[in-house]
């Protein structure tokens, strides 16, 4: 569904991604792990248009799109919830809802999608008229989701999900996601909580020092000595 294929990217004199590479395939949830500082973000911003590679190729659904802007990649399906949300605070969730309903394909569709959004997490449609400044961490995070969602997209970027949230609300969170992906809905998750997102990843990447180091399915790299020392504290 989406190739990066040898991805290299410099902030100024400094290189932060070398010769990255992965795939996602239709229907998988892919986790890229790797601690603070590794290039995740940068490798989220690059897929999503927000800053150009030096070299190498992002292709989705067999398309270059490494040098389209963020809303014609949006466009063509393929979406980001952002780390630390970027919500719109003075507005109610259900401005900000629809205002992720921005594509044309989308907005034909939207009554239809919000009320889909409504049933993944009922707490929005009880606070719908409410300003977003007012909500609580975790229902903040269930309106950027829902955001995305709205602009029906085939594949979901999620940078930093559980970020801040309460375990409960992290297990709860996870639940979301695996339906998300029941739904047909393809997601590349960054996440810091590495035993949760390898658990729920069909495959995963990790990413040290701006460089691909290891590959496999989630629970594979789960029993990995080197990925249990390192990431899970094990």
């Amino acid at each position: 569904m989406i190739e990066v294929v040898d991805i290299n990217v410099f902030y100024g004199p400094v290189q932060a991604l070398w010769d990255v590479s992965f795939e996602i395939r239709a229907g998988e949830i892919v986790t890229l792990l790797g601690s603070n500082g590794a290039g995740k973000s940068t490798t989220i911003k690059i897929v999503q248009g927000l800053i150009h590679p030096a070299s190498g190729e992002v292709r989705f659904l067999e398309k270059t799109i490494h040098r389209k802007s963020p809303h014609d990649i949006v466009a063509r399906g393929l979406c980001l919830v952002p780390e630390e949300r970027h919500l719109f605070p003075f507005m109610s969730v259900l401005e900000n809802l629809e205002l992720g309903a921005y594509p044309r394909h989308a907005r034909r569709i939207r009554e239809q999608t919000l009320q889909w959004i409504y049933a993944l997490f009922p707490v929005l449609k009880r606070r719908r008229q409410q300003k977003v400044h007012t909500l609580s961490g975790g229902e903040q995070q269930m309106v950027a989701i829902g955001r995305a969602l709205m602009a029906k997209p085939k594949l979901l970027m999620m940078d930093e999900p559980s970020q801040g949230l309460a375990p409960l609300l992290v297990t709860e969170l996870f639940g979301i996601i695996s339906k998300i992906n029941e739904e047909g809905i393809s997601i590349l998750l960054v996440e810091q909580n590495a035993q949760r997102a390898l658990r729920l990843a069909h495959r995963a990447y990790v990413l040290e020092n701006g460089r691909i180091t290891r590959e496999g399915p989630g629970k594979e790299l789960l029993g990995d000595p080197y990925i249990r020392s390192a990431y899970l504290g094990m």
